[in-house]
């Protein structure tokens, strides 16, 4: 028996569903791109990429995640990144994980037809060697515009079911708001993707409320922010939203300054289904394991707690329901012999 909760946290079977690929690189792994390629002067060590991903804010991340893909010039790099990202998620017992891709990003060096085929290769590879499950969506970037978002969505649809789960939308909520997207949410759901937004992060609680009423998202990625409008709140538990929550991301990104100020705890007391994930885990410098270990020793969740946060994961996931059981048995039966 395990007796220390430390342990018990880094050993415990997780399910993580906010997780980009493209942000979830190793830093030897993003080196080795920047020296293969010609490199950028101002990085001569990793030491020195680490330094580069420390944000000022929101944009600023924005900026630094445009940087880094640069370094990404072939297929063989996504496949061997998302390799390498799967394999340190099976290290740290994830047994599940939804996590983003964004192939849109490289046009119009790489096809994304070649990104795609070469990221689920990566997961291929990564399911048949460790423990691990994963559920692939596209994310088709605010960014980008509304206005050829149909266009992305097609490209993604052949991929339906044979690698791809579901579409988000990612990017820069005040600039591109949820509403520009209605049609192309419309259509996914038509279609048969599963559908998650990010909202309520760089912007306000309007985001949210934009992104469950004009979106139809069945999750939201972040949406700490709701906590700022009661009514938002009360539709989040109304509709049994769950919240994709990135505590460290939020204190990078500088959405806010101390832990102290985050609003899980908050969120997580007024019974709306919370989940822990880590998003762009090198850039911000937190894994999965991390995050459950900084709410435990700095916000006070308990053992029983985050096991619960694990099994909203669990219940939130674009699962049957049958993979819900079996992913929920297992986390159990490892807490019901440690504990």
């Amino acid at each position: 028996m395990i007796t220390n909760a430390a342990q018990i946290i880094r050993e415990m079977p997780k399910v993580e569903l906010h997780l980009h690929l493209e942000g979830a690189f190793t830093f030897e792994f993003l080196f080795n791109l920047v020296e293969k390629y010609g490199g950028d002067s101002d990085i001569k060590s990793i030491e020195d990429l680490k330094k580069f991903f420390t944000f000022t804010d929101f944009s600023h991340f924005l900026k630094t995640w445009y940087w880094k893909n640069q370094f990404y010039k072939k297929p063989e790099d996504f496949e061997d990144s998302t390799y390498h990202t799967i394999k340190s998620l099976a290290e740290q017992n994830v047994i599940y994980a939804e996590v983003f891709f964004s192939p849109w990003d490289f046009e119009p060096n790489l096809k994304v037809e070649d990104i795609t085929e070469a990221t689920i290769s990566g997961i291929t590879k990564a399911e048949s060697e460790f423990d691990i499950k994963i559920g692939l969506i596209a994310d088709i970037v605010r960014n980008l515009g509304a206005e050829s978002s149909i266009n992305r969505l097609t490209q993604v649809v052949p991929y339906l079911g044979n690698g791809i789960i579901g579409i988000g939308l990612g990017g820069d909520e005040k600039g591109y708001p949820a509403r520009d997207f209605k049609e192309v949410f419309n259509k996914a759901k038509d279609v048969g993707f599963r559908l998650t937004a990010h909202a309520g992060e760089a912007d306000g609680a309007e985001s949210v409320m934009d992104a469950i009423q004009i979106l139809g998202a069945e999750r939201i990625g972040h949406g700490v922010r709701a906590i700022e409008d009661e009514n938002v709140i009360r539709l989040i538990k109304d509709k049994n939203m769950p919240l994709e929550i990135c505590i460290t991301s939020n204190l990078c990104t500088k959405i806010y300054s101390s832990i102290d100020e985050h609003p899980i705890r908050k969120l997580f007391d007024e019974d709306i289904i919370v989940t822990v994930n880590s998003d762009d885990p090198p850039m911000f410098g937190s894994n999965i394991t991390d995050e459950f270990l900084i709410i435990f020793n700095e916000l006070n969740f308990s053992l029983s707690e985050i096991y619960r946060l694990t099994l909203n994961a669990v219940q939130s996931a674009f699962l049957k329901d049958d993979e819900k059981k079996y992913l929920a048995d297992t986390i159990k039966k490892y807490l019901t012999d440690m504990l």
